[in-house]
């Protein structure tokens, strides 16, 4: 069986790519040109995965590299040109005849008319795959559990905060792992998920106070939540040289967390799997040494 990623040097991406070959798949990567040379632990650098290099942008010198792909693992970051590009990578499905599993936004979020800009480009793309009426199967995550590290971290490490403008409402946070593991599934039985959109969240809907409660006691130490106003999270998401689409997307799909749309718990990831989601403590215990006492450089001058 060969399958081809698109996103495949993404934290999902790479996750898919393990799952497949350890189910002894053939994989096609496909990388921009500007990503330059990959490090050695990529799980693109494995012998069994064959490389691509193009740009969605221009699919015509890609299709010989996915004629023979029996499904099409298709993620883009959430950008401007998102449309485009993913209805550029359905297309490519399209003309070697491949099944598209693609990776959407929050289930309860994705609509014609939702507030979230990310969620209503997800929904456009999944209508131009209905609409060209390729089998498909769409995946729907919640909030990823590996935010909590890539965005909120370094503060915690630094003042003791964990800040988010998330409110007091629950969030069934998911582990990009088990949304991996969902997509490695389909992606090897398409058939057997074909017109099926799955919501993926955790076991637990979550808040943020007892994110940060869960922190102290394993940590040692106090952590403290601090619920940004818009205000706040603009400001704190511009010191983090993060772009202004980047804002709007991430403040509208906390609005909706605000006033509990993260809560539902869905039971697709066992289901698909077999195995239960992972729960927030575990991820929180085995990722414990990002929230560590920062090196000396990360501690702002007195």
């Amino acid at each position: 069986m060969s399958i081809f990623i698109v996103g495949a040097s993404g934290n999902i991406g790479q996750r898919v790519v393990r799952a497949l070959i350890a189910r002894g798949v053939s994989v096609t990567a496909l990388v921009r040109d500007a990503e330059g040379e990959l490090p050695p632990d990529s799980a693109l650098a494995h012998p069994e995965v064959r490389l691509v290099r193009g740009d969605l942008r221009d699919t015509a010198p890609l299709r010989a590299a996915a004629r023979g792909s029996e499904s099409m693992f298709v993620l883009t970051p959430h950008n401007p040109e998102q449309i485009q590009l993913q209805n550029a990578a359905a297309d490519l499905a399209a003309d070697v005849g491949a099944h598209v599993v693609k990776v959407s936004s929050w289930g309860p979020a994705v609509h014609e008319d939702s507030p979230v800009p990310g969620a209503r480009r997800h929904w456009i793309t999944q209508q131009h795959i209905i609409s060209r009426g390729l089998p498909h199967t769409f995946l729907c995550p919640n909030y990823f559990m590996q935010v909590l590290i890539n965005r909120y971290a370094g503060e915690v490490r630094r003042s003791g905060v964990l800040v988010s403008p998330a409110g007091l409402r629950g969030i069934s946070m998911v582990d990009a792992q088990d949304v991996a593991d969902v997509a490695a599934c389909v992606l090897t039985e398409p058939e057997k998920h074909d017109g099926r959109t799955y919501t993926l969240s955790g076991p637990a809907a979550v808040t943020y106070p007892e994110i940060a409660a869960q922190l102290s006691a394993l940590l040692g130490r106090e952590v403290r939540y601090h619920d940004q106003t818009e205000e706040e999270f603009a400001t704190w998401m511009a010191s983090e040289n993060r772009l202004d689409w980047e804002t709007d997307h991430a403040a509208a799909i906390f609005r909706l967390y605000r006033e509990g749309i993260g809560e539902q718990v869905t039971d697709h990831v066992r289901s698909v799997t077999g195995h239960a989601p992972r729960t927030l403590t575990d991820f929180l215990d085995n990722n414990l040494h990002h929230f560590l006492t920062p090196d000396p450089k990360e501690v702002p001058a007195s």
